[in-house]
């Protein structure tokens, strides 16, 4: 007996370890066949279309956009320490404006009230105002040869030694820029 018990273990044991029939054969005639257990149900993969890529800009498009970034980053980085007022910083942007706008944006705009408040705890601190520029187009009108306009959101960070703060709000400007024989340069700035 003690054999027999030995021998329906280890052929129960085979039996689940073997490989299995995809379908049961045994079973009435008009039942349906099964599917054993250790059968895997069939995967089916569905490639997915791939991801719009954004357009590359054309190498006219990005010199104008980088001169626009390089030209508003000058004029949003601020050295009140030495700055009389922001529009210093628009004469050291020079490179990249218009005449015309070179001419509107470099006034002496002091005034007899002197610096605001903010800006002279600036100069006491000895703070740098550093400017991140970051270039759109969302809704720009359609681009020319001559014409690029973008909106451009500039994001200022003052650091001193006693740290860095980040200067609220954010900047938001509208950007025309223009090509002048081979450069590209800001013709416009509007907030």
């Amino acid at each position: 007996m003690g054999v027999l018990t030995v021998l329906a273990v280890s052929w129960g044991a085979h039996s689940s370890l073997s490989p299995q029939k995809e379908v049961a054969q045994s079973g009435p005639a008009d039942s349906e066949p099964s599917i054993s257990p250790t059968s895997a149900p069939p995967t089916t993969t569905v490639a997915s279309p791939p991801a719009a890529a954004a357009p590359t800009p054309s190498p006219a498009t990005q010199a104008a956009e980088d001169a626009a970034r390089q030209g508003l980053t000058v004029m949003f980085t601020w050295y009140p320490t030495t700055d009389r007022t922001q529009n210093d910083a628009y004469g050291r942007a020079r490179d990249w404006l218009t005449d015309s706008l070179a001419q509107r944006m470099t006034v002496d705009a002091r005034t007899e009230r002197g610096p605001s408040v903010q800006w002279a705890h600036w100069a006491e601190q000895q703070t740098k105002v550093i400017a991140d520029v970051s270039i759109e187009c969302s809704g720009c009108p359609e681009d020319t040869d001559t014409v690029i306009r973008r909106v451009a959101t500039i994001k200022q960070t003052a650091v001193s030694d006693s740290g860095t703060e980040t200067v609220h709000p954010d900047t938001t400007v509208w950007v025309t820029i223009v090509r002048v024989d081979d450069r590209w340069l800001i013709d416009e700035i509007r907030y």
